[in-house]
């Protein structure tokens, strides 16, 4: 559905206007988007300044229009209208696709002609007093260096009146959906519990679901902005548990986890394990990897060792890069690789899908692999995970620190700490490789933590490398026996 809106000079004086005294704060902008504190540091001016730059930068491309989308925080509406008026400002042509998830903005971009171009407003996982801006130039994500130009055009602040584009208000949910369901290979029901996080990932995954012949059980499902039930974030062990003791209770086959957006997934089993989605990437991998061997499959610095082996395994090619859904979907991109997915939960497709990171459709896929029947029975997710040959792991370990120190002091643990006995991985952080474990310290780039995750063969060998990683930091970080 489709709804034009030609603006009128009226309607822009009565909009927010430049303020002397705005202060563009440099934290904000981050490795890979702009994320920060709602109403201080992300304010209607930010937005309205951003939107001047990215639509200078657009015409730039010699394009002329963008989608918007954002997500169901209580921020998001009033940052949209501000974004929306700094694009039409600068000349663009806005279709606007209203509070909805990030993979929907991803596949208008790569499934209708209108744009190559978006802004998505979330702040993903982040809590609700956060918000912030995904930026998809000619398809791709941009990164800092892109980021770094857009807050140069912000802060001089001398945008050109250009004539004014127009607003367009865009339904692409139900082609979204028709697409998916289309070219779905599921061919059993089954029971699931969803938890969207009272985001708009909630909502979306229901429906998509229960077009596919599930069952479902919603949890936190309607859109709430103030994330009365858990922060919007299946990356945090104790956000799930509301899920497992429902999946559990009611014998559900699956608990389906998303975040604040929708890009992201974390799966529950039937006997309430969580499955971590390097282990959902061991699956896909295996998978894709049977009917496509020789393709290269990538993934982050916080994967198992054992995805790598598996896509060796496999005849596959391992691609290790840095953290982060840019990174992934870079990677994927230049690598012309078949799946890339990070531990965080971002998983691409780029064999029958194109190359997005989408927590539904990612979904989707388990259940397809889950639907295929072997010897004449089907396998349950827990079975499958049981073949892989088991490791000792913990989840992400966060030490909280300042967000505006957290990135010296990784280039300070980075050139003074040693290490004895391990090869040093510098690609992002300190990854320490040892004969039977890992170990992993990074500045995380959306909250203000440094992230740990450790790996080992069996729980002996993970407390030897937890032991290594100790000695090492504790000159450096304040009681990290309390998280070591």
């Amino acid at each position: 559905m489709m709804n034009l809106h030609q603006s009128n000079d009226s309607s822009i004086e009565a909009s927010p206007t430049d303020s002397d005294d705005f202060v563009l704060v440099d934290a904000v902008f981050r490795d890979y988007d702009i994320r920060g504190l709602a109403g201080s540091e992300l304010n209607s001016e930010f937005a309205l300044r951003l939107g001047k730059a990215v639509g200078q930068t657009i015409l730039n491309l010699g394009e002329n229009a963008v989608y918007i989308a954002r997500d169901g925080r209580l921020s998001s509406a009033a940052l949209s209208e501000s974004l929306c008026l700094g694009l039409r400002h600068s000349g663009c042509n806005v279709f606007d696709l209203g509070q909805t998830a990030t993979p929907v903005l991803n596949f208008a971009i790569c499934h209708r002609d209108t744009a190559t171009c978006g802004v998505m407003i979330t702040a993903s996982h982040n809590p609700g007093h956060y918000n912030g801006f995904k930026i998809v130039l000619e398809g791709q994500v941009i990164l800092a260096e892109g980021l770094e130009d857009l807050k140069v055009i912000m802060a001089a602040n001398n945008v050109p009146m250009a004539p004014e584009g127009n607003l367009v208000s865009l339904d692409v949910v139900p082609s979204y959906l028709d697409f998916i369901v289309a070219t779905n290979k599921v061919s059993r029901p089954f029971k699931l519990v969803i938890d969207g996080g009272n985001s708009v990932s909630g909502p979306l995954a229901v429906a998509l679901f229960k077009r596919l012949g599930c069952t479902v059980d919603p949890l936190f499902c309607s859109v709430d902005g103030n994330f009365p039930n858990h922060d919007p974030n299946p990356s945090e062990q104790q956000n799930l548990q509301p899920l497992i003791t429902q999946v559990i209770s009611t014998g559900a086959d699956l608990g389906l986890a998303f975040d604040g957006d929708g890009d992201r997934l974390v799966v529950i089993s039937q006997r309430g394990e969580i499955v971590w989605p390097d282990r959902l990437m061991m699956i896909f991998a295996q998978t894709l990897l049977i009917e496509h061997p020789g393709s290269t499959i990538v993934f982050d610095v916080k994967s198992s060792k054992r995805l790598g082996e598996l896509v060796e395994q496999y005849s596959g090619v391992p691609v290790m890069c840095k953290t982060g859904h840019s990174h992934i979907r870079k990677a994927v991109r230049d690598n012309n690789a078949l799946l890339g997915g990070e531990f965080s939960g971002h998983i691409f497709f780029n064999d029958r899908w194109r190359g997005f990171d989408d927590g539904c459709y990612a979904a989707m896929r388990l259940l397809e692999i889950l639907s295929v029947e072997w010897h004449g029975q089907t396998y349950s997710l827990d079975q499958i995970i049981g073949e892989f040959k088991e490791t000792s792991y913990t989840p992400e370990i966060l030490v909280p620190v300042a967000e505006d120190a957290k990135f010296e002091i990784m280039k300070t643990l980075v050139s003074q700490c040693h290490f004895t006995g391990g090869t040093i991985s510098c690609l992002d952080g300190l990854r320490v490789e040892y004969e039977n474990g890992w170990g992993l310290i990074r500045a995380s780039n959306t909250t203000p933590n440094l992230t740990l995750r450790f790996e080992a063969e069996n729980d002996i060998e993970l407390e030897i490398v937890k032991q290594h990683f100790h000695k090492a930091l504790s000159p450096f970080i304040n009681n990290i026996e309390d998280h070591i």
